[in-house]
């Protein structure tokens, strides 16, 4: 009886810290397969950002590296998508098909909470590089970019967005 005992205290010796081990291993992967779930769940790493943020960003970027080229007209017009975008996004004003940008800067004007020379210069930028017959001089361009970023403030008004006026 005493050998059984020996025996079966010497077997869980052994069993006993493979099957700890064992359990730490699948612990410690499952931790890992579901780490991103597991950091949503308690929030940590900040607010995650939306896919019409996410758009948005990458449009500024595009905006940015534009402008460096002086390619104006070009990033003006991405200007313009970027407003509507947001504006459609943010706000639920959409443009409609037959509607101007003049039009839909006056739509937004008239909301009350949007700063109409912001508005303004995005659509005059716009207008000169899509209709006009000089290009855009670098102040038009810088206050429509001006104007964007105040644009994007008011309308995600939580800061998501990172600022349209860095240096180019």
């Amino acid at each position: 009886m005493n050998g059984i005992s020996f025996f079966a205290q010497t077997i869980f010796e052994i069993i006993f810290p493979i099957l700890i081990l064992g359990a730490l291993i699948v612990a410690g992967f499952l931790l890992f397969y579901f780490r991103q779930q597991i950091i949503e769940a308690i929030g940590v790493g900040g607010v995650k950002k939306t896919i019409l943020e996410q758009e948005i960003e990458q449009r500024l970027v595009q905006i940015r590296q534009l402008a460096r080229q002086q390619m104006f007209r070009e990033a003006s017009i991405l200007m313009w998508q970027t407003m509507t975008l947001a504006s459609e996004g943010f706000l639920g004003v959409g443009r409609a098909p037959n509607e101007s940008a003049r039009q839909l800067g006056v739509k937004l004007m008239n909301r009350g909470d949007l700063d109409p020379s912001a508005i303004n210069a995005i659509v005059m930028a716009f207008e000169k590089a899509r209709y006009g017959q000089t290009p855009l001089t670098t102040q038009e361009f810088k206050d429509g970019l001006s104007g964007l970023h105040q644009f994007l403030q008011t309308a995600t008004s939580a800061g998501g967005i990172p600022e349209a006026t860095e240096e180019y």
